[in-house]
């Protein structure tokens, strides 16, 4: 049985003072090895819209919980990858989150594993089985 993979990259910006979402740009790697801008549509596949889902999904609590630890966010850029079995079931997710921060910020490594542990708390992830191999990093980019 072969697998499929699915590779998805994201960068967006974080401006001061509401540190709110811009620039949110989603990629996939698509069959002929171009990154392509993603754009939600009717005629995009089901299952692509579901994979995009997951990665916003960490996006959002990554993005939610910086606010909440006052941790001054710049800029977020993610590599996604999520593989599956011929058939479509999902067998691994491994998302690589990467953090700009403000200037002189440092946040402590507890409020830093926070989050990734809060991140594992989104409810698309939640919702797959335990069969599934999860993986979320998450590190300063400097």
């Amino acid at each position: 049985m072969s697998e499929r993979t699915f590779r998805f990259r994201l960068r967006s910006s974080h401006r001061p003072p509401e540190r709110n979402t811009t620039d949110l740009v989603v990629e996939f790697l698509s069959d002929s090895g171009l990154w392509e801008p993603q754009q939600l549509s009717l005629t995009m596949p089901g299952f692509r819209i579901y994979l995009i889902s997951l990665l916003l999904c960490q996006h959002f609590y990554l993005v939610a919980n910086a606010r909440e630890k006052a941790i001054p966010l710049q800029e977020v850029q993610a590599d996604f990858n999520v593989t599956t079995s011929s058939d479509w079931i999902i067998a691994s997710v491994e998302g690589n989150f990467g953090i700009r921060l403000d200037p002189g910020a440092a946040p402590s490594e507890d409020a830093i594993a926070y989050m990734q542990e809060r991140m594992k708390l989104c409810p698309i992830s939640r919702n797959l089985p335990e069969t599934v191999a999860k993986s979320i990093s998450l590190n300063n980019l400097g």
